[in-house]
């Protein structure tokens, strides 16, 4: 590749002519500015973006940071953020934590020290003390999926609590009065809210919350499938299944098939989270959709407004964005109710 060395030699000026030619850092006469670029033109010479943005005090580059890649929920916020970078002349950096902290922790730091200029993240825990390693460099930061109530930065979020409450008082609805529900750790604020609203959602109705109906997996399909595998192996009483996220749902669904377990015969689902296959499924899944394309594209947005010098005036946002219940196939009255 040629180098900004040998354009200097070419037109007979300095390396740093040649620099503020290019990035326009410095006047340079136009006698010395068209050699330079006669210069650039023969050798067909490249600046290198990541040195020119670097030289500016900025890469172009936004990060964001997310649980787990393998949940069909990021992707979709991977491309809004994607696609509201493309918009603004920015890469966008994908990193995924597995929601483990120590992780999330080397990951910000190098981020960081790479200098990209802003950072979209799902938290990996209620703490902020990972998080506070941007907000103390004052790197531009959003927060996505996961509501910190005590952070004073912009983020994004679903209404998981109303979300939550509108299913399973469909199921409620339909007869159901023993409901399971399988979950994360509550310590994400994603998941507690589900629960706070499946919880709200029985109280209202006068139904007892049990705290045998209820069991945490790990985000993975293997951990939903033990979930369910125990609370319809201790609780055979359950008419209903709650499922707080999309991998949750396959892992249950796995159950079901393994065990002959018919749904919505024999056991209801209910879902949180829409992913393309659950309307063709069979059968299709009456699920809680997210709009997870439009929260990466507003968190993005939100981040290029934060980039802007005269941002430290303007308040930080909250935005929930609303969701949808879409009931289907998966759930009907009990046996013995009409």
């Amino acid at each position: 590749m040629t180098t900004m060395k040998e354009v200097a030699e070419r037109a007979g000026v300095s390396v740093t002519t040649v620099s503020h030619v290019i990035n326009g850092t410095r006047y340079v006469s136009p006698e010395l500015t068209e050699r330079v670029e006669k210069a650039i033109e023969g050798l067909d010479y490249h600046p290198d973006p990541l040195a020119q943005g670097l030289s500016k005090g900025k890469t172009n580059t936004l990060a964001l940071v997310v649980s787990d890649v393998a949940n069909p929920f990021f992707p979709k916020v991977a491309r809004g953020v994607e696609d509201c970078a493309l918009e603004n002349d920015y890469s966008t950096i994908l990193c995924n934590t597995d929601e483990d902290t120590a992780k999330e922790k080397k990951y910000l730091s190098l981020l960081i020290e790479k200098n990209v200029d802003g950072l979209i993240v799902a938290p990996a825990s209620q703490g902020t003390t990972n998080l506070s390693v941007a907000m103390d460099r004052d790197v531009p930061l959003v927060l996505i999926d996961r509501f910190l109530d005590q952070m004073e930065v912009d983020q994004v979020y679903s209404n998981n609590f109303l979300g939550s409450k509108q299913g399973v008082e469909h199921l409620i609805e339909l007869g159901h009065e023993r409901i399971g529900i399988i979950s994360e750790i509550n310590t994400i604020s994603t998941f507690s809210q589900r629960i706070q609203g499946y919880r709200e959602a029985l109280e209202k109705n006068k139904l007892p919350y049990k705290e045998e109906y209820v069991r945490q997996a790990g985000l993975e399909i293997e951990g939903a499938y033990q979930a369910a595998e125990s609370l319809l192996t201790h609780c055979e009483e359950i008419t209903a299944i709650f499922s707080t996220n999309d991998l949750m749902t396959e892992g249950i669904l796995q159950y079901f098939k393994d065990d002959d377990i018919q749904c919505p015969e024999e056991v209801s689902l209910l879902a949180f989270d829409d992913p393309t296959w659950a309307s063709s499924f069979n059968p299709s899944i009456t699920a809680i959709a997210q709009r997870p394309y439009d929260m990466g594209y507003r968190a993005a947005s939100l981040l290029f407004k934060r980039m802007k010098p005269e941002s430290d005036t303007m308040p930080f946002q909250r935005v929930e964005l609303p969701v949808k219940l879409n009931i289907r196939e998966s759930t009907v009255s009990p046996k013995g109710v009409t």
